[in-house]
């Protein structure tokens, strides 16, 4: 990422490579011996909040980007955290889908 001051304006500029090598880092499957290890990264772009529901807008390691909606169903005890973990898994749970049916095609 670069910062670069325009005037009054101060301007960001995201190298898309950097990301993209990070996330190609972080998404991996290891098998050693009778043990497998699968990790994967996804980039959170945006989360909106609008109790109940949040929207969760991020980028896979592919650098397409995608949105996924929760929602939480104890309003009471409404908490940040939890539905954003909740988006989170619905998130990774899409690219894992997308990866299966990629490898099917």
């Amino acid at each position: 990422m670069g910062k670069y001051k325009v005037g009054d304006e101060l301007i960001i500029v995201n190298d898309p490579n950097k990301e993209m090598k990070k996330l190609k880092d972080l998404t991996c499957l290891k098998v050693e011996g009778d043990f497998a290890k699968i990790s994967w990264g996804i980039k959170i772009v945006d989360v909106e909040y609008d109790k109940p529901n949040v929207t969760l807008t991020y980028i896979n390691f592919k650098g397409e980007k995608n949105k996924v909606f929760s929602v939480c169903k104890d309003i009471e005890n409404f908490d940040k955290q939890k539905v954003l973990e909740k988006a989170l898994l619905r998130a990774f749970q899409n690219e894992i889908i997308n990866i299966s049916v990629d490898k099917n095609s």
